[in-house]
């Protein structure tokens, strides 16, 4: 009747199990589970397990602890989707601090998703929270939503009042502050604060992440006062004089650098500033430096529509980076290897690069500016609209709370439009659409308004409406021409995507 499992005991057949529920009668079933729920519980055993027999023994109340428990074990393993699943099936029947754990829970759940309905949540949160330390970490939140959706006002208020107490959170608190204050141009308080958050962290508290995010804020200031290569040009020699710090270091120049990228500067001029800083760090003997300045001139030249030497200078990066043992920039160097092949047609050897890179990317300290962008080349390396679809949700059911960066976010919503419009669902594009056009308005600059043309294209033309398409397409090929992204703007003119994502390459380094 039972095969025995690593995990315990099964039924050998499904069949089994039902003649035996049926024989049980639904009276005596619910007893059953509450016997189950007792050894299970005493046994150690999973909390969702235990949760979910006192919840067909018809005790949800006693189940709340459990399924809290099982909720937060879930989401600290990444599995955002069946934490909320949990965590709703917890909710009606709980009260006190089980509610207001739930609930903060959840509003760091759906953050995680990037759930529009976040905001909300973190305001029901804060109305039944009393705990001072997570009051102050959802008004955190509330602020990284509220600033996500542009809604700087909700942001503000959310922030009035907390000040850093030399707690674990305050680096979390001045970077909330810091990109307040620079998406709103207030650029000389988020330079002071972020410039206190760093020195903060120097002295232990917070994490790698929040330091990586502050460095790449603190390059996005640079860039505003045009000091941003004389910055990166120093990097060299104080990696030399501190080893240890090298490959972090320059891993947070990576979102300051693709801000760059697809921005107005010539991309041969951002050649030429790579091959200095190669040279610098070759004198310097800092070989983290050398794989990044490689990197950055394959990525102008796949731009430039170089696509000989953005490979070679993407394989020397990719190469240089594993010896070194940097995982984030490998993965870099791979996925832009990927595009370099996507552009000549070679989707399965995209795939296979891009595939390479998802796991060093995942377990790197820079998952939030990576993944998005090997989830986009993934998407468009699909054979069919439907496979491209099916990475899109893949994606978004692994793709977390420390994975949702404010520039690199367009470079995974964008394909994902258009993978939704290839297969006629309008509205899922047209939230991509909205997510991507709030993004380009806030970076102005930036040819990612020309990479919203071209979904609003592809929307348009899914249905039905060519003219408007057409239009779109030669205002986004101008904006690609004029910023120097001649293969974007060559397949804009030749009319885009059409209707399938197998017709055409992507944009150069779009999702990636």
């Amino acid at each position: 009747i039972l095969d025995r499992t690593p995990g315990g005991l099964r039924f050998r057949h499904p069949l089994l199990r039902k003649a035996l529920l049926d024989r049980l009668g639904p009276a005596r079933l619910p007893v059953a589970h509450a016997r189950a729920a007792q050894a299970l519980e005493s046994l150690g055993r999973s909390p969702a397990r235990v949760g979910r027999h006192l919840v067909e023994a018809k005790d949800p109340v006693a189940a709340v602890p459990h399924l809290l428990r099982a909720a937060e074990t879930q989401a600290a393993l990444g599995a955002y989707t069946d934490a909320l699943a949990t965590v709703s099936t917890a909710r009606e029947h709980a009260t006190g601090e089980h509610l207001a754990r739930l609930l903060a829970l959840r509003a760091d759940l759906l953050l995680a998703k990037g759930d529009r309905s976040a905001r909300d949540a973190f305001r029901a949160a804060l109305a039944v929270v009393t705990d001072g330390p997570t009051r102050a970490h959802l008004r955190v939140g509330l602020a990284r939503t509220a600033t996500f959706a542009a809604d700087y006002e909700t942001a503000r208020i959310a922030l009035e009042g907390l000040e850093p107490d030399g707690g674990p959170s305050d680096a979390e608190l001045m970077l909330a502050q810091g990109l307040l204050a620079y998406l709103t141009g207030d650029l000389a308080t988020a330079d002071s604060v972020v410039a206190e958050a760093r020195r903060r962290l120097a002295f232990g508290g917070g994490g790698a992440a929040v330091m990586f995010e502050l460095v790449a804020l603190q390059g996005l200031l640079a860039r505003h006062r045009g000091e941003w290569f004389q910055k990166l040009d120093s990097a060299p020699h104080k990696a030399a004089e501190e080893p240890g710090a090298s490959i972090g270091l320059f891993d947070s120049y990576l979102c300051a650098a693709e801000y760059m990228l697809y921005g107005t500067r010539p991309h041969s001029e951002v050649m030429e500033l790579a091959a200095e800083l190669r040279a610098s760090a070759e004198r310097a003997g800092v070989l983290r430096a050398v794989a990044f300045a490689t990197a950055l001139r394959g990525e102008a030249a796949l731009l430039m529509g170089n696509l000989d030497l953005a490979a070679e200078e993407l394989r020397e990066s990719a190469d240089l980076h594993h010896d070194l043992g940097s995982t984030a920039g490998e993965a870099h160097a791979l996925q832009r290897l990927g595009d370099s092949h996507l552009e000549l047609g070679e989707r399965e050897q995209a795939t296979v690069l891009a595939t390479r890179a998802l796991p060093l990317a995942r377990w790197s300290t820079m998952a939030l500016h990576l993944l998005q962008r090997i989830y986009g080349t993934l998407v468009y390396a699909a054979p069919t609209p439907e496979e491209a679809l099916a990475v899109v949700d893949r994606a978004e059911a692994a793709m977390g709370v420390d994975d949702e960066c404010l520039f690199c976010q367009i470079m995974f919503v964008v394909p994902a439009g258009h993978a939704a419009a290839a297969v006629g669902e309008i509205e899922r594009s047209r939230g991509y659409l909205d997510t991507a056009r709030m993004m380009a308005d806030r970076w102005e600059g930036t040819v990612w308004h020309a990479m919203v043309l071209e979904l609003q294209a592809h929307l348009e033309r899914a249905q039905g409406r060519d003219d408007v398409a057409r239009t779109l397409l030669a205002r986004a090929a101008e904006t690609f021409a004029g910023a120097g992204h001649m293969l974007d703007a060559a397949r804009c003119r030749r009319g885009g995507r059409g209707g399938l994502l197998v017709q055409t390459a992507p944009p150069a380094g779009v999702g990636g």
